[in-house]
This record gives C-alpha cells, sequence and structure tokens, in this order.
C-alpha cells in the first residue's frame, strides 16, 4: 500500500516539475513569472533534499550528486538576484531536471 503511494508522489513530482518548469520559460508577465521561479526554485531544491535524505549514508557519491543538483537550484535563485534572469531560469530547470531524473533512477 505504501508503495502506491509513493508511487503517486513520484508522479505527482514529475507532472508538476514539467508543468512548471514549461510555464517558466512560456510566462511573460513579470509579477507571474517570479513567482513561478520562485516555486520551481523551491522544487529543485526539494527534489534535492528528498534525494540527500533517501540514500543509505554509505552511498557517498550518490549523496553529493543529489545535494549538488539542489545547490545548483540555489546558485540560479542567487544569480536572480543578481539580474540574470535567463541564466537563473536554466540553472533551475537544470536542477530540477536532473534532480527528478536522479530521484526516479538513480
Amino acid at each position: 500500500m505504501a508503495l502506491g503511494y509513493l508511487s503517486i508522489l513520484f508522479i505527482i513530482i514529475a507532472v508538476v516539475s514539467v508543468i512548471s518548469i514549461a510555464l517558466l520559460f512560456t510566462v511573460k508577465e513579470p509579477k507571474t513569472n517570479n513567482v513561478l521561479f520562485v516555486v520551481t526554485a523551491l522544487l529543485g531544491v526539494l527534489i534535492g533534499y528528498i534525494s540527500v535524505t533517501a540514500l543509505p549514508s554509505n552511498y557517498v557519491v550518490s549523496r553529493i550528486f543529489a545535494g549538488a543538483f539542489g545547490i545548483v537550484s540555489v546558485i540560479g535563485i542567487v544569480m536572480m538576484w543578481m539580474k540574470k534572469a535567463s541564466i537563473a531560469k536554466v540553472l533551475v530547470a537544470i536542477s530540477v531536471v536532473f534532480g527528478v531524473l536522479q530521484l526516479f533512477f538513480f
């Protein structure tokens, strides 16, 4: 029963990730785009956290990679703060995509 809930959670994470990344690059209104950026960045950090905590403590290299994907999202937030929006969006999108791939397959 618990694995069914976990698979539903993974599907929800994947769908929300795809939708948030698609909207991040298509919405042109600045206020809505900033909200979508924050949601996508927090999703990247959350996925990184889930990936790190889901792995056993002796999988050090995998945990480092999972943490790095979360840190890329934090770097994207810093880049947005430095007014480099296009680079920030790409970094956050990379963080979410690779975080979801790592969460599902590794």
